[in-house]
């Protein structure tokens, strides 16, 4: 259902169209609805409330609407056509697939229930789980014909770059080109300002997906490249800022010949170059009642006075936890934290916590292993939107600074209270190395942690090198891998900037040097259970592929991935490889084409991130 909400989050913009000029009435802005969900809210007289949602052809749907007064109900398709009209409860089969709406109407004012249902399946919350996913649309594997419900913006040229600006959460923004048989066209989609975190798809004139990307580029930029156009005509670019505001620069380029892509080696005993990864984590929409997972912030908000939002946490006796909430706007958050037995522990507000508009409540100590549980609530009454996350230790949220190598000096900045950063590095099994963080400004005290591929703890330290700085004398990798460096600072307290370094003291025999890879796909996404998503790439024949797909830390998500050929078919697939749950496997594309990369867990649901590389041998 999760994926279902990203899909239809750009379709809110569009205005619902009253089915005749008879109608009363005011309409409300648009709400978006999925199936199986109930809303609540409050009509006053002679208003009329649009819900919005999509359906495909043959779906046999329920609508009904529930309250203290009489409502009507009308059932509209995508170019304002009624369909069908009844009182509380309305049936009715659709003809086509697409976004219908059901407008629902009051005469007096009052408060409604609506909720929206198949009549020909039933509920699978009243089903039991089954390890058969059913194949439902993600955002990554948008249908083609969705493509052209994006806002279009202009026409574009290879060579040209345009800036664009996301001012509303369901905003999908669409360009198109000119493009002709065999030419090879590349696009980068990249943020200017804001938090937008761009997303790509490339579409053919026939409306088919050719490309999408996520994170490919550097800085969270989406990146298409080399993908070498399978006919003459229009092509469609649709560009997502996955629901932040803020502008982005969008570059189309063209020519005869593919573009040369330089492959990246595994470090072995000398340095290899800087790459940066997703600086910021994706942030998703808050499901009820689903326990939060350890630094991966949900949104969330608080629509009626008086409401509260409530997210299960789970801890384990002995542990620190860190948790934040960042309101929006003028809403005055308040966030509260009950231990297994109920007991109210702690609570903070933004003006109490004096962490730069955060409601913050830092490094408490778990007395009992359990569920614990956070209330969000306004203070005063007041409503709106805020992010919240947890972190286990002295950070809820950390910024991930990109890829590090040895003996390289690395300024870092802990923004405000409750925040922490991440910066990462390639090791060897057995290497073993030392880390450092010394204070250059502020009160920021650093607290140093080596996090190992798996998501394990390897070392931790606070003050050994002298006053405030955190030093790791000497610390072995356990295997071969991407590992992490954290800083935060001690109990949640103090801001500040902070250097950071690492060396190697003494390395292994370097064993068959590792292909280098050129990064073809990168996602960072999650996945309900029993759901599928997709995420397609294009590749050329003979190219040896490898696709990694690695749980979220403290993600419960056991996943099982498949390569998909461009008519369906599975040309290799993974489920628990490297001594762990996280499929990688490798591949060679048969022929020049679009790819696709099937995820979904094994009776499991979570984030996770995606990549795919082309492997070069050295």
């Amino acid at each position: 259902m999760r994926r279902l909400i990203f899909i239809l989050m750009f379709l809110s913009g569009c205005q619902a169209i009253t089915p005749n000029a008879s109608e009363p009435i005011s309409a409300l802005p648009n709400r978006l609805v999925t199936f199986w969900e109930t809303t609540t809210g409050t009509l006053e007289a002679e208003t009329s409330q649009p819900f919005q949602f999509v359906a495909q052809g043959g779906d046999a749907i329920r609508a009904t609407a529930s309250g203290d007064v009489p409502f009507g109900l009308t059932l509209q398709a995508e170019d304002g056509s009624v369909i069908a009209q009844s009182e509380n409860l309305l049936d009715a089969t659709l003809p086509a697939g697409g976004i219908y709406t059901v407008l629902v109407r009051a005469t007096a004012a009052g408060d409604y229930r609506f909720t929206l249902a198949y009549t020909d399946r039933p509920n699978p919350a009243d089903a039991t789980a089954t390890p058969v996913p059913t194949e439902v649309v993600t955002p990554s594997a948008t249908p083609p014909y969705y493509a052209r419900l994006g806002t279009f913006i202009e026409t574009i040229a290879g060579g040209q770059s345009r800036v664009g600006r996301f001012d509303a959460p369901e905003v999908q923004h669409v360009y198109t080109f000119n493009g002709r048989a065999g030419q090879y066209i590349g696009v980068v989609m990249e943020t200017v300002s804001g938090t937008v975190d761009p997303v790509l798809h490339l579409y053919a004139p026939d409306a088919s997906e050719v490309a999408s990307d996520d994170n490919s580029g550097d800085n969270r930029a989406a990146l298409l490249r080399n993908i070498r156009l399978p006919e003459d005509g229009l092509y469609s670019l649709q560009a997502w800022g996955r629901g932040f505001a803020g502008e982005y620069r969008i570059a189309l380029t063209n020519s005869t010949d593919p573009q040369l892509v330089t492959p990246v080696f595994a470090p072995t005993g000398t340095a290899t170059a800087v790459v940066e990864e997703v600086l910021l984590p994706t942030i998703v929409p808050a499901i009820a009642g689903e326990l939060l997972v350890n630094h991966v912030p949900v949104l969330g908000a608080v629509e009626r006075r008086g409401d509260f939002d409530r997210y299960p946490i789970a801890v384990t006796q002995g542990q620190s936890i860190t948790i934040g909430v960042r309101p929006d706007g003028n809403f005055r958050a308040k966030v509260e934290l009950f231990d297994p037995d109920g007991l109210l522990i702690a609570a903070a507000t933004p003006v109490e916590s004096a962490a730069g508009g955060d409601a913050l409540i830092p490094a408490i100590l778990a007395g009992q292993t359990g569920t614990y549980v956070v209330f969000v609530t306004g203070e005063g009454d007041s409503v709106g939107g805020y992010t919240i996350a947890y972190g286990v230790g002295y950070a809820h949220l950390e910024t991930r600074r990109g890829l590090t190598t040895a003996d390289q000096l690395y300024s870092g900045s802990i923004a405000r209270r409750g925040m922490g950063e991440s910066w990462s590095l390639d090791l060897n099994q057995n290497d073993v190395i030392s880390v450092a963080a010394t204070v250059n400004s502020g009160a920021v005290d650093p607290v140093l942690a080596i996090i190992a591929p798996d998501g394990s703890l390897v070392a931790t330290d606070d003050n050994t090198g002298g006053s405030r700085d955190a030093q790791i004398v000497s610390a072995r990798a356990p295997v071969g891998g991407r590992y992490h460096i954290s800083v935060s600072s001690a109990n949640a307290t103090g801001e500040g900037t902070y250097t950071l370094v690492w060396r190697i003291i003494s390395r292994p025999p370097t064993p068959t040097p590792l292909p280098g890879m050129v990064l073809l796909l990168a996602y960072d996404d999650s996945v309900s259970a029993n759901a599928y998503g997709y995420y397609s790439f294009y590749a050329q024949a003979g190219t040896p592929v490898e696709v990694l797909v690695k749980a979220v830390p403290g993600s419960s998500l056991d996943a099982v991935a498949a390569l998909l050929a461009p008519d369906g078919s599975v040309i290799a697939e993974g489920d628990d490889e490297d001594a762990n749950i996280n499929p990688r496997f490798t591949a060679t594309i048969p022929a020049d084409g679009t790819y696709r990369v099937r995820v979904n867990g094994y009776l499991t649901s979570g984030a996770f991130t995606l990549t795919v590389n082309a492997l070069y041998p050295q």
